[in-house]
């Protein structure tokens, strides 16, 4: 059975007072408080037999031991009492210390404040200027687009006017090869008539080459970004690999992209079979600076960090990311004297093994998302 500490030495106090003698002599203060010195670790109890007051004696050996045991457990009561002191001096030593380095922390802290806050004053300024820019460009987008639209209509409408026509004179042509070259209103027919529809036909293509090459301008105002950020969708993932493959089709571009409205010009191109090092195991894919119409208000050579990136389409969101800053000295991003320069990039960026038959690739699309440092340009 375990015994208290405290209770153990109140109980060897009771036995102690009642084993004590019962003296009214000056002697029992010294007997009970211990002569000069007993506060120390070299005390001997029986020094107080010859203590400088005058005599003194125990009724008997057991009471000198009694009292003997009972100033040894004080003394230990005293070095316990003093240890904890101690352990609470040091703690509270430690304590001041950590204070003093959250003191520290804080002080420091509170100094680069300012600078924080010009900094976040600066990206808002930053943020509003390009929503101001982001909205001026849908709006001018938006006008192109509806003038697009028009256009088209009006060419549809052309198209079906001359659609009318042609038939009309296939239908003349048929009726005088019925009546002997005669069409029953009574008017000849003239002579160049299939030479009339081969100019119909060829002007109801070019309207069809025109239409087209409209449409293509549309779907690029459509996707065009100009915050520096590209998002890629290639489809028929499968098939275009195997054209890669099989080197009918090596390489694929992206639509253009803008670090603002009046600002660089960028596309990606990527080799799904890879290229260089990479031909044949891995997907290469590159950065093309473009030759822009607003090249000679920018900074040259290109400098801007790039990322490139192959997203997940899973729920992990375990994007394939590669980061370069260009090298001031390659041509690839000087000036462009061309529609575009010699593209950099990844030879090597990542496996075929990896993309496979993963998430990467869903109903037969892979996303590829570039993205351009803008924070340091200036905004026209």
């Amino acid at each position: 059975m375990e015994v208290d500490p405290q209770q153990a030495t109140s109980q060897q106090d009771e036995d102690l007072h009642d084993s004590l003698p019962t003296q009214s002599s000056p002697h029992d203060l010294n007997a009970v408080r211990g002569p000069p010195g007993s506060m120390n670790g070299d005390f001997d109890p029986s020094s107080i037999l010859s203590s400088s007051d005058g005599p003194f004696s125990f009724e008997s050996q057991k009471d000198f031991q009694t009292y003997k045991g009972h100033v040894e457990l004080k003394f230990k009561s005293l070095q316990r009492m003093f240890q904890e002191l101690k352990t609470l001096a040091n703690l509270s030593g430690q304590k001041a210390d950590s204070s003093f380095n959250d003191i520290q922390t804080i002080k420091k802290t509170l100094a680069s404040l300012p600078h924080l806050q010009k900094m976040v004053a600066s990206q808002t300024d930053k943020n509003i200027a390009l929503k101001k820019e982001l909205s001026d460009a849908s709006k001018a987008n938006n006008l192109k687009i509806e003038e697009l639209k028009k256009k088209i209509e009006d060419a549809m409408l052309d198209i079906t006017t001359l659609r009318q026509k042609i038939e009309a004179l296939e239908r003349k042509v048929e009726t005088s090869a019925r009546s002997s070259g005669t069409p029953s209103g009574g008017a000849p027919l003239p002579d160049n008539i299939m030479q009339v529809i081969d100019a119909f036909e060829r002007q109801l293509g070019m309207y069809d080459v025109r239409i087209a090459e409209m449409d293509l301008r549309f779907q690029v105002l459509e996707n065009t970004s100009y915050n520096g950020v590209l998002v890629w969708k290639i489809k028929d993932y499968a098939r275009r690999k195997r054209e890669a493959v099989a080197g009918r089709s090596l390489s694929l571009y992206s639509q253009p992209f803008y670090t603002s409205r009046y600002g660089y010009k960028m596309c990606a191109r990527i080799y799904l079979n890879g290229d260089g090092m990479g031909k044949g195991t891995h997907m290469s894919l590159f950065f093309v600076v473009m030759k822009g119409d607003y090249d000679p208000l920018l900074p040259w050579p290109f400098r801007q960090k790039v990322t490139l990136l192959l997203l997940d389409q899973g729920p992990d969101r375990k994007h394939l990311t590669d980061t370069f800053r260009p090298d001031p000295s390659s041509s690839s991003f000087k000036r462009p004297n061309s529609d575009m320069n010699i593209a950099s990039g990844c030879p090597l960026f990542v496996a075929h093994n990896v993309v496979d038959g993963s998430s990467y690739v869903k109903e037969d699309t892979i996303f590829v998302r570039i993205q351009v440092d803008t924070s340091d340009l200036e905004n026209f």
